[in-house]
């Protein structure tokens, strides 16, 4: 008796009405597993980035035996912490602007639809809270950690200066005059560019770097510090610095700069600055003879050096015109040229190739011509005067050295 043809079995007959259910496959975790909110996860994001969150959204789509979605979510996870690694390593405006469109990205594209998968799919007790919330704050405090070790390893530290100049002793006499090319020679291994640079915030996902840069002039060393002089202004930090702020010094026969610290700043609005800098090789203790304001003269033929408009040193020549009386202070007058970057440079006289002063600002008055002034030398001996920053014994030593050798 021939078999009838086989053909597909019969579909199973549902019968919809009043009780009745329709087979459906779900995606709770399997028994004993629970899945992790992906409400905490994104919670979490916000502090830690979505680096977190795309592990806790990965995981969970592993739990809930979702491969295809799993392969989806896993790439947010890597590339969370991309982000997180531009985060610590260079944390400036657009850093910031991308760690926002990622994270916001990663939220509307990986981590919403699993909420609302969830909220469809799976029991609320199968939802745990609790351990993403303990990991996320333990996470929080080694990454807090983490970036404060990197921070205080970019904190300036006092590198020593590459090469050792020769130093040349000055004679404490008054008497002789030196030429303009003595001078430089005699000066040029002490004279120093000071640069400082900084991070400073121009809108809320903007950061450029700034800075400023002048001169500075060897106050004194030992064999192995230099206490360098300054105006304040050179190395003041802006009002809109958000951070990363460094100070460095070059010498005339060095390539680079050096990092140094500022140590002091004078006090009554004297525009005056110290800073500590590493010598490197063995140099000889140096310092140039001071002349007191009172025994400056009108019309005594001085020269300036500096680094003028941040191009290295130069030197100008002209003389001392007058003294005038700023506010609480008295200021040297010179027809002696300067530029934007002389600030802190030495006024130098020629008889005795004593330092009559700092180099501190030109006249801004339109159509005049050399009238610039300079904060008399004999303030950096006044000890009185400075305020130094805290745990700063070796510069306040050298200071006191320094005083000690001028009144010899």
């Amino acid at each position: 008796m021939p078999m009838p043809a086989a053909g597909p079995p019969p579909l199973p007959s549902f019968v919809t009405g009043p009780g009745s259910t329709i087979p459906a496959t779900t995606a709770m975790p399997p028994e004993g597993e629970t899945i992790w909110s992906p409400v905490m996860a994104i919670i979490g994001s916000l502090f830690l980035s979505p680096a977190f969150g795309g592990f806790i959204i990965w995981r969970n789509w592993l739990i809930m035996k979702r491969r295809r979605r799993a392969l989806m979510a896993a790439p947010w996870f890597w590339i969370g912490f991309i982000v997180l690694g531009l985060a610590f390593y260079s944390p400036n405006g657009l850093t910031l602007l991308i760690w926002i469109v990622y994270t916001v990205a990663w939220i509307a594209f990986s981590a919403f639809p699993q909420i609302r998968y969830v909220q469809t799919t799976v029991k609320r007790e199968k939802t745990r809270w609790g351990f993403p919330l303990v990991a996320a704050l333990i996470l929080w405090g080694i990454g807090f950690a983490a970036f404060e070790i990197v921070s205080s390893q970019r904190k300036t530290t006092l590198e020593p200066s590459p090469e050792q100049p020769k130093t040349t002793q000055l004679s404490q006499s008054h008497d002789r005059v030196f030429t303009a090319e003595e001078l430089r020679d005699i000066y040029k291994s002490s004279v120093l560019e000071v640069r400082t640079t900084w991070q400073e915030k121009r809108s809320t996902f903007n950061k450029k770097e700034n800075g400023a840069s002048g001169t500075g002039v060897l106050l004194y060393n030992d064999t192995e510090y230099g206490l360098v002089a300054t105006n304040w202004h050179v190395v003041e930090p802006s009002d809109s610095m958000t951070g990363d702020y460094k100070c460095g010094v070059r010498f005339s026969h060095d390539k680079d700069f050096a990092d140094c610290l500022v140590v002091a700043r004078a006090k009554n609005d004297v525009d005056l600055a110290l800073l500590l800098v590493r010598l490197n090789g063995k140099w000889t203790p140096n310092q140039f003879p001071i002349r007191p304001l009172e025994q400056i003269k009108e019309g005594e033929a001085c020269i300036a050096i500096g680094n003028a408009l941040g191009e290295g040193l130069s030197i100008t020549a002209g003389i001392i015109s007058r003294f005038d009386k700023v506010k609480d202070q008295t200021l040297i007058r010179t027809s002696t040229p300067v530029s934007p970057g002389n600030s802190g440079g030495p006024l130098i006289l020629e008889r005795g190739g004593s330092l009559a002063g700092i180099v501190t600002l030109q006249s801004r008055i339109t159509n005049v011509q050399n009238v610039n002034f300079a904060t008399p030398a004999q303030y950096l001996l006044d000890k009185d005067i400075w305020d130094f920053e805290s745990g700063q014994d070796k510069a306040q030593e050298l200071l006191n050295t320094a005083i000690a050798h001028a009144k010899k």
